[in-house]
């Protein structure tokens, strides 16, 4: 079977970080075609009313303001260094924001809190942890623009040699499976089991799920099906 060619899909400059974090077989022929565009909504985030805030992303860190010492509870280890980089007093609550929540919940001495999210998020972590509690607000500070797949991005899809295609979240996921043209050669890879569900019914070569929602378990799970698939 041909070497596999990665097809990466995630935001600059995030598609680029996860490029390095791969073997050099891998990185050789990528193609980076983001479906998702990241640009700040420009809202005026006024810090003085809560006790800290709650970043599900490293793009909050990035669209917020700087920490000054401020507690913030995170989702991954990724967003919390970026957290911490950025000047807040940093902790990681939790692998994804199901755990982050069941961590914070009820825990009403740490509050008020703002989350800074995103446009388009799943589910409604201010409401959920307000209503065990934890009085918790939310701040739009960035957005998340759909893009179509590249030309170059296309074609590869439409060849007969496997592409491997990391997907990073469900509705990036969601979009892969509306803009590519042709998914038989696809060796995907969601980071959850929501990306994941995004792309059932797809004529897909193969599917695997990370085994947690990070980078590092996506980059271990997009090398290990390139061994496989270039094993003789």
């Amino acid at each position: 079977m041909p070497q596999p060619r990665l097809l990466l899909t995630r935001p600059q400059p995030g598609a680029a970080r996860f490029l390095e974090r791969l073997s050099p077989a891998l990185r050789t022929g990528a193609v980076i075609s983001p479906l998702i565009e990241i640009v700040p909504t420009g809202a005026l985030v006024d810090l003085a009313a809560f006790a800290g805030v709650i970043f599900t992303s490293a793009n909050g860190v990035a669209h917020a303001p700087k920490g000054g010492g401020m507690p913030a509870y995170c989702v991954g280890p990724k967003t919390t260094e970026a957290a911490i980089d950025a000047g807040w007093q940093a902790q990681m609550a939790g692998l994804d924001a199901k755990a982050m929540i069941a961590t914070l919940s009820g825990r009403a001495d740490i509050g008020p809190l703002l989350h800074l999210a995103g446009r388009h998020r799943r589910g409604d972590v201010a409401g959920i942890l307000s209503a065990s509690g934890l009085t918790t607000e939310v701040a739009t500070v960035y957005e998340q623009h759909l893009l179509p797949l590249t030309a170059e991005a296309q074609t590869l899809l439409k060849g007969s040699d496997p592409v491997l295609v990391p997907l990073f979240s469900p509705r990036s996921a969601q979009h892969f499976a509306r803009e590519a043209a042709h998914t038989q050669s696809v060796i995907a890879v969601s980071i959850s089991h929501a990306a994941a569900q995004a792309l059932e019914g797809l004529p897909l070569y193969a599917h695997d799920v990370a085994a947690e929602p990070t980078g590092d378990a996506m980059a271990k799970t997009v090398e290990k099906l390139f061994r496989r698939t270039t094993l003789p």
